[in-house]
């Protein structure tokens, strides 16, 4: 089990002024206990999660005292991504605790080979089990399978103690065909509308010749 050290903090310290000295605010809570407010040093906080999973029972031990707890929150600058505060939940001992677990694939599944394409459906899990039998993730072997196959929740082997939440013909993983775009057919051309016919020349008008005058008569 992983074990972390934190120190008691009174209510009184500002929590800007812990982070400047490099340590992370936190608070531990449960049904049974009274809230416990401490400070981790950052560096601590920072290997602890390259480490664990939201379902992963810590050590905390706090001035000799030793509590077991699970990761409840984290407040995170989102500039700086930097740690600002911690929750952590402390389990009744012999009480059934309900939290999700992360699924972890393993293996190189044979419907992948083939074209398919490898959905996982659920990400998490959401169990009931005892604080000491939650494991910090589920293993799921998708070595065997094919194209247009799933694993169902049913399928998982569960350790011992842990009960599932979802339904057992829940799918977690599946293998898809791969999707297949009918071509779109070309569409046919409209038909040329027809050429508007030529006007016949119009006919040149004749040119009017001047009526002849007629000539004077001539006097006896």
């Amino acid at each position: 089990m992983i074990t972390v050290q934190a120190r008691p903090r009174s209510r009184k310290e500002k929590a800007r002024a812990l982070r400047r000295q490099g340590l992370i605010p936190a608070v531990l809570y449960g049904a049974h206990l009274d809230p416990v407010h401490v400070a981790l040093r950052e560096k601590d906080v920072q290997a602890l999660f390259s480490r664990i999973t939201r379902s992963t029972m810590v050590e905390l031990q706090v001035d000799g005292q030793v509590y077991r707890v699970f990761v409840k929150d984290v407040q995170v600058d989102p500039i700086t991504l930097k740690f600002l505060h911690l929750d952590f939940y402390v389990p009744e001992p012999g009480r059934p605790l309900e939290i999700a677990i992360p699924v972890r694939l393993e293996g190189e599944a044979p419907g992948v080979k083939a074209g398919g394409v490898l959905e996982l459906v659920h990400t998490e899990i959401p169990v009931e089990a005892p604080p000491e039998k939650i494991p910090p993730y589920l293993t799921v072997d998708v070595s065997k399978l094919g194209l247009d196959e799933a694993i169902l929740v049913r399928d998982i082997p569960w350790p011992e103690g842990v009960r599932p939440l979802l339904p057992p013909e829940d799918a977690v993983v599946v293998v898809v065909p791969p999707k297949v775009e009918a071509a779109a057919a070309p569409a046919e051309a409209a038909p040329a509308a027809p050429a508007a016919p030529t006007p016949p020349p119009t006919p040149a008008k004749p040119e009017a010749k001047p009526e002849p005058k007629p000539k004077p008569e001539k006097k006896g």
